[in-house]
């Protein structure tokens, strides 16, 4: 089994807010709470998370080391892949394809809309947009990482910071 876990960066600076460009924008303050709260979330609902893989902008970042902060000791290792700061849905597709088959379960921390697109691609649910700092945890009865679109992907959990 294959297990993918979709998060949408946590809350940042709004790009009108501030001065740095879009890959340099931070996570704001509630974005950082966020963030660690849901990572605790996480790691009590996946407590096997192998690796994160994240866009290099600075909030995805931000976001996917304290989600991996919540594991202590046993962080899952971090990934920064370029192909996932403000891809398409396919170009996701093929960063998640090529992922070792080794692994069962990663993390991509990423950005709308692609992360919402993937969603409905992976599960077939025609969903909201995802929120800042949403995570969907999907599974897939595959293998290998390569079938995991056909295999259309069950959600095991979603969960949103407004979620207490």
């Amino acid at each position: 089994m294959k297990r993918l876990i979709l998060v949408r960066h946590a809350k940042a600076i709004p790009a009108e807010k501030t001065s740095v460009t879009d890959f340099d924008r931070d996570l704001t303050p509630r974005g950082r709470r966020d963030a660690e709260q849901v990572g605790q979330w996480l790691r009590n609902a996946v407590p096997a998370l192998e690796r994160i893989i994240a866009s290099p902008s600075k909030r995805t970042s931000q976001t996917a080391e304290l989600i991996a902060s919540a594991w202590g000791r046993n962080q899952p290792v971090i990934e920064y892949n370029r192909a996932l700061y403000l891809p398409t849905c396919d170009e996701l597709l093929a960063v998640i394809w090529a992922l070792d088959p080794v692994l069962n379960t990663v993390a991509l921390v990423g950005h709308n809309p692609s992360m919402s697109e993937l969603f409905e691609e992976l599960t077939g649910i025609t969903h909201q947009p995802m929120p800042t700092c949403a995570v969907a945890v999907l599974a897939s009865v595959t293998d290998s990482w390569i079938h995991l679109q056909s295999a259309r992907c069950r959600l095991e959990h979603y969960r949103t910071p407004a979620d207490k």
